[in-house]
């Protein structure tokens, strides 16, 4: 049933994160659509947004800038290639070394989304993280 929904999503676009030939991540990007636009409060529906979601899953590949890499290249693209407006990401509040990595790249706090993520077990806070060009 979860592979099924997942798999049926067709306006992402998923990547496997690669570091010297050996999988240690996940990747997804996509163009926010109006209902999405307005659950993030964006009132412009012309803007093209796009969200993107990351991890890095091997602990021993943490704090070495490979996240940094990966996201800073995800918005060289999302720019670059797809003409984005902007670029937004909800981490979990909790995650402070991925809201780290993500101020870093150049992405800013907009504000606090309660509740919206299910995670282990419970709803969690994100925040709403914006790379505006």
């Amino acid at each position: 049933m979860v592979r099924e929904s997942f798999l049926q999503q067709d306006d992402e676009t998923r990547c496997i994160v690669e570091y010297d030939s050996q999988a240690i991540g996940y990747i997804q990007f996509y163009a926010l659509d109006d209902e999405g636009k307005k659950e993030y409060g964006y009132t412009d529906m012309k803007e093209k947004i796009y969200g993107t979601d990351q991890f890095i899953g091997e602990a021993s590949h943490w704090n070495q800038g490979i996240g940094k890499l990966l996201v800073s290249s995800m918005v060289d693209y999302l720019i670059h290639v797809l003409e984005a407006d902007k670029i937004v990401m909800d981490p979990q509040t909790w995650n402070t070394r991925a809201v780290a990595c993500y101020e870093k790249c150049g992405f800013k706090k907009i504000k606090l989304l309660p509740k919206n993520e299910w995670h282990e077990g419970e709803l969690r806070d994100s925040w709403l993280m914006e790379y505006s060009i």
